[in-house]
């Protein structure tokens, strides 16, 4: 009993060390300092947070009031409950719990330290000579050695990990569909493309066939009506050729169709011998027509320069010849503007394969633009009017596909030149 109001004495220096630290301004620091001893030592709640000198600790009573803007928003705290125990008469051991509450910015934060405090005696009053703060984490429930306390961390953790892995597996999912839906999407546009090209080609046989159709209606009431040999002869020599004129254009009226269905249907995934100069040529007249055919105003001049002796490479001719329609079709679209803009589509052997060039005269892409050209999903077209996958699946189909290269060399108002190399045979 008799020690009672020395723990009284120890536990008003520490509350008054409490106060005085979480009062505002440099004048709470400097009373928190006047309660610390010279050769004050200190651990606080963070890794680093360890104080070898009196003076440490007066820093960390400014930063954190600056930090935290004290002046402001001036903290609360309350001793949930204080033990003091004497080891001597001059040196005593403080254990006690803190509640607080700390504005920073717009929000309040609650800090509920716990605390462990030696106070000396040895200049002739009560002064701080170490304090060791920590916060409670919650890892063990009461009762709970540490072993059982870090296996139920450990199963909680593992059905979180769980729980996480299945939205992110959600949530890929729906981007791989997402990607597949724009993926189609590009190929249907290029079908569509494609499509308007064979359809305006499509025409002129089936016309001519209406054409000699009709003729041959003609010929066959004059046959009926005419009397005389040598003339009934030549009309029937007429009707033969009309008849053969309207298999040859239903003919090539059934190749086009044929082609419209193997691009329609995408490659074939099986690699064969294709002359490069053929399918550059028919896919270029392609992209021509379907140009015209979506843009009839368009002044465009489309010219090929295919070199000799090219031959042939180990492709798959629909992917390549839809790389090529895109190609064209990008270039046309970067000279639609102009009075007359140009398109150069050629040809040479190059490097144990084969070179395939575009290029245009149009205003050009800057730097930032060419070299995200190849990017998924990157158009400078205006929203609605491309999904920015179609130089991406062209760079895949050669680089990948056929272990070529696509390249793209450009520079503002100076044009744009996309140059695709395929090896001769496939490795």
């Amino acid at each position: 009993m008799a020690q009672e109001p020395v723990h009284a004495e120890v536990a008003e220096v520490v509350r008054a060390f409490f106060e005085t630290w979480m009062t505002p301004g440099t004048s709470g620091a400097d009373a928190a300092y006047a309660l610390v001893a010279d050769d004050f030592t200190g651990l606080g709640t963070g890794p680093g947070d360890r104080y070898t000198t009196r003076e440490a600790v007066r820093d960390m009573f400014i930063e954190e009031k600056a930090a935290a803007d004290w002046d402001a928003h001036e903290p609360n705290y309350r001793m949930e409950w204080l033990d003091v125990r004497l080891l001597r008469p001059d040196l005593a051991v403080v254990e006690g719990q803190v509640q607080s509450t700390v504005a920073v910015g717009d929000e309040t934060y609650a800090v509920d330290p716990r605390v462990s405090m030696v106070l000396d005696r040895g200049s002739g009053r009560w002064l701080l000579a170490h304090f060791h703060f920590s916060i409670a984490d919650a890892v063990m429930e009461e009762g709970e050695t540490l072993v059982e306390a870090l296996t139920r961390r450990t199963h909680v953790l593992e059905r979180e990990v769980a729980a996480r892995t299945a939205e992110l597996e959600a949530s890929l999912a729906e981007l791989r569909a997402a990607q597949a839906r724009l993926v189609q999407q590009e190929k249907m546009a290029s079908l569509g493309a494609l499509t308007a090209g064979i359809a305006h080609e499509i025409k002129n046989p089936l016309n001519f066939v209406t054409n000699f159709a009709g003729l041959s209606e003609e010929l066959l009431d004059d046959l009926d009506a005419e009397p005389d040999p040598d003339e009934r002869a030549a009309l029937r020599a007429d009707l033969r050729a009309n008849v053969e004129k309207v298999g040859h254009h239903g003919r090539r009226a059934d190749a086009i169709v044929r082609a419209m269905m193997a691009h329609a249907r995408g490659g074939s995934g099986e690699r064969r011998r294709v002359d490069v100069n053929a399918l550059v040529e028919e896919h270029a007249a392609h992209a021509l027509h379907a140009e015209h055919a979506r843009h009839p105003e368009s002044e465009a001049v489309l010219a090929l320069d295919l070199g000799g002796g090219v031959g042939a490479v180990e492709a798959d001719p629909q992917e390549i010849g839809r790389v090529v329609v895109n190609l064209i079709d990008n270039a046309l679209d970067a000279v639609r503007d102009q009075a007359v803009g140009s398109v150069t589509v050629s040809t040479r052997r190059a490097e144990g394969g084969v070179e395939v060039q575009v290029a245009d005269d149009g205003p050009g892409m800057p730097e930032a633009v060419r070299a995200r050209v190849f990017e998924p999903f990157y158009t400078t077209k205006p929203p609605g009017e491309g999904t920015g996958l179609g130089l991406s699946l062209s760079y895949d189909v050669v680089v990948q596909g056929h272990g070529g290269r696509l390249t793209a060399a450009s520079a503002p108002g100076e044009g744009a030149m996309f140059t695709v190399w395929l090896p001769a045979r496939m490795a």
